[in-house]
């Protein structure tokens, strides 16, 4: 679902440090999702995925929370996209300053991607055979089945037609990140040809990503094709690769500190564009024909967001805190390891217990086990693929991925 820990390019608000905002960024987007499926542990919080239209009032808490941009913190959908635009930029930054070596590359890059996520489908069974189930719990509970043998070999494959995600729902997002780094060839070759046709390039991603929205179903984005999910990382290629146009364009800004703050405003109401539309007094029909456009809104938002980590001192700052630093190199481990945890906590709560009353519980279990797992599985991975890179290596240049650039 995202890349890496920092990247080697240099910092454009301060010479050669590395843009350690989008560190601190891979880190929330990482929480938002926790967050998420903490919360789907209450059927009230279900209820919006099943049906977007409101079924409360602006009297109403819940409705706030959906249809409104309160929905940002939990808005997990649109994390995901933030990851598939990290993963593009991380992995074309290196193409801008040399030749790629393909040969290290590849087998470096699935060594980086397949061991975590093994170890981490066996870390749910654990979790799935372990303990019991207590109660049924909420709709999102009642979707996770005991795995068969032919889900946990989609789990293992990842690049299959069918969906995977029977031991962990959120191995959907590694079968688009898998495809995206075997074909990198060709969205590097798209985002380096013809600097010119910027305008050209972005207008195919915006009409392939609509394709794939009016496709649907756009009430389940994990479930949208290659034609929505795919031009996602193709926009993250993009902004590498005209990187020293968006510098440029920032420095001739006089006072740069309110175009910001506007462009961080249209972020989040671009990230929250689907739920609000939901609420605007329109038919039916109208409906159906604008809602699969926010949802292209939502990618555009996402890609905004990473502009502005990476051009605004301001929020790159705010990002960088320890912290969030530190949230951001277990960002991969957190992604990987929560929602196995997460389904088996809810299980085993007493029905009288309120299970929004478990959220803050399972996010600080959840950041303990992702720490445990880094250590363990995701840090050791990252060095055997340096060091595949090393031993494939065809030339003695950096290697794409000995710089960190590692991908949930």
């Amino acid at each position: 679902m995202h890349s890496a820990a920092t990247t080697t390019e240099p910092n454009p608000n301060a010479g050669g440090r590395r843009i350690e905002g989008l560190d601190g960024l891979r880190g929330v987007a990482a929480m938002v999702v926790v967050l998420l499926h903490s919360l789907l542990l209450s059927d009230a919080f279900v209820t919006p995925f099943a049906d977007p239209r409101p079924t409360t009032t602006p009297a109403d808490a819940m409705w706030w929370l959906t249809h409104t941009p309160l929905h940002l913190p939990w808005e997990g959908s649109v994390a995901v996209f933030v990851f598939f635009v990290l993963s593009g930029f991380v992995l074309c930054l290196p193409a801008r300053r040399s030749r790629m070596d393909w040969r290290a590359y590849y087998p470096s890059r699935l060594v980086r991607l397949y061991l975590p996520v093994w170890a981490s489908i066996g870390v749910a069974l654990i979790w799935i055979y372990a303990l019991p189930d207590l109660v049924e719990g909420s709709r999102f509970l009642q979707i996770h089945m005991d795995p068969v043998p032919l889900g946990i070999l989609r789990d293992l494959i990842l690049i299959v037609p069918a969906q995977p995600g029977m031991t962990n729902t959120v191995l959907w997002s590694l079968k688009w990140e898998i495809i995206f780094s075997l074909l990198l060839p060709l969205f590097i070759l798209f985002a380096a040809k013809w600097r010119r046709g910027l305008a050209v390039k972005v207008v195919v991603v915006l009409a392939l990503l609509a394709i794939g929205a009016y496709e649907g179903p756009i009430e389940r984005p994990y479930a949208l094709g290659a034609l929505f999910q795919l031009p996602i990382f193709a926009l993250g290629c993009l902004i590498a690769f005209e990187w020293d146009r968006l510098v440029a364009l920032r420095d001739r800004l006089r006072n740069p500190t309110p175009v910001f703050a506007w462009l961080g405003v249209l972020t989040v109401l671009l990230i929250t564009s689907y739920w609000m539309v939901f609420a605007l007094p329109i038919g039916e029909g109208a409906l159906d024909l604008v809602a699969p456009a926010t949802r292209v809104l939502q990618v555009l938002g996402a890609a905004l967001l990473v502009i502005l980590v990476i051009l605004s001192p301001g929020l790159g700052a705010l990002l960088s805190v320890r912290p969030l630093r530190w949230l951001g190199t277990r960002s991969f481990s957190l992604y990987l390891v929560h929602e196995p945890m997460i389904v088996a906590f809810g299980r085993l709560l007493p029905e009288s217990v309120n299970p929004l009353f478990l959220s803050p519980l399972v996010i600080v279990v959840a950041l303990g086990l992702a720490e445990v797992f880094f250590r363990l599985v995701e840090r050791p991975s990252h060095h055997l693929a340096r060091r595949v890179a090393r031993r494939f290596a065809t030339r003695r240049e950096l290697r794409p991925e000995a710089a960190p650039a590692e991908t949930v």
